[in-house]
């Protein structure tokens, strides 16, 4: 299985340069609730004293402490934000989506140290899916932690996944090896075979997950000649690949560009719907924009989203490629 691994690996060559983000807004969902009028209408200093006289109420909701923190994020309250969260992490959790919410809005905010319990919870709810292990590695990368990283990385390349997770082992494996590339310290791979250990950097990559399973959302992004890479046109003319389509939950998906055209690239989300009930209210999906990916100079940007409703077309942003 491994070689079959390598020889696809190395048929995808796939990576990225330098850009100014131009971030457009997201029409994401905006509940509709009366703290979160009263919280979008508020001034700074009374944020927290909405927050507190609603609490109670809603001590039972997970939706409610995800919708104050995000409108507290919105205005730039990000230690307030990082207070209401923690009210999550406090209520046993025994849902992985909820879990997994939580642990992208720890990682969006830069506090991947107390992101990190939330995903080992997380794959030991769910070790039998893909994302689980790669979403540790993420949060072990992103807190420094290397040898940590990889090794969860490589659970996801080395073990065998059930069909609805295709090529998720090619999309951890550019990671571990991105990591393993430009690790400040020697890193225990012996176990991994050497054929498998390759860098390859990009200029542009962008990956797409969502936190609902049997949900349907499909990565676009348009490049500067006007051309759409999705899950019907994977390979573009200027050199971009899009990973294969997951229909069924989470991704991830990955658009990847070894040498980035300079002009403007358009990022956007096609929702389908799911076939399940939603618990936090909305689906919530992560995109992650890397530059310079593996190259030992790369620029990083989360960029997270609430959304209701099925077969909306959502603009996550625009980001300018320069000229080096």
């Amino acid at each position: 299985m491994l070689s079959a691994y390598f020889k696809r690996f190395t048929d995808v060559v796939v990576m990225l340069t330098v850009f100014r983000d131009r971030a457009e807004p997201a029409q994401a969902w905006a509940p509709d609730s009366a703290y979160a009028r009263w919280l979008r209408d508020a001034e700074a200093k009374d944020l927290y004293r909405i927050y507190l006289d609603e609490r109670e109420s809603h001590r039972n909701s997970t939706a409610f402490f995800l919708d104050v923190a995000d409108l507290l994020l919105a205005k730039g309250e990000r230690a307030l934000a990082m207070r209401v969260l923690s009210n999550l992490a406090e209520m046993n959790l025994e849902n992985r989506h909820i879990l997994r919410v939580l642990g992208y809005r720890l990682l969006q905010a830069g506090e991947a140290t107390a992101a990190l319990p939330v995903f080992r919870r997380v794959r030991d709810l769910s070790p039998a899916e893909p994302q689980s292990h790669r979403d540790l590695g993420l949060a072990y990368a992103q807190a420094g932690q290397d040898q940590k990283a990889v090794d969860s990385f490589y659970e996801v390349v080395s073990r065998p996944w059930h069909g609805r997770f295709p090529e998720v082992e090619l999309i951890a494996l550019a990671e571990l090896n991105a990591v393993v590339a430009n690790s400040t310290r020697r890193l225990d791979t012996s176990r991994i075979d050497p054929r498998l250990l390759r860098n390859l950097p990009l200029d542009l990559r962008a990956v797409l997950t969502w936190d609902a399973d049997n949900t349907d959302i499909d990565l676009w992004i348009t490049d500067p000649n006007g051309e759409k890479a999705f899950y019907g046109n994977r390979l573009t003319w200027q050199g971009g690949r899009m990973s294969a389509d997951f229909t069924g939950g989470y991704g991830p998906e990955e658009f990847s560009l070894k040498s980035a055209k300079p002009g403007k690239y358009r990022i956007e989300a096609q929702f389908f719907g799911d076939r399940q009930q939603i618990v936090s209210g909305a689906t919530t999906l992560q995109v992650r924009l890397t530059t310079r990916f593996g190259a030992g100079a790369a620029k990083e940007q989360l960029v997270t989203l609430r959304l209701k409703g099925g077969r909306d077309t959502v603009l996550v942003g625009e980001f300018e490629v320069g000229v080096d």
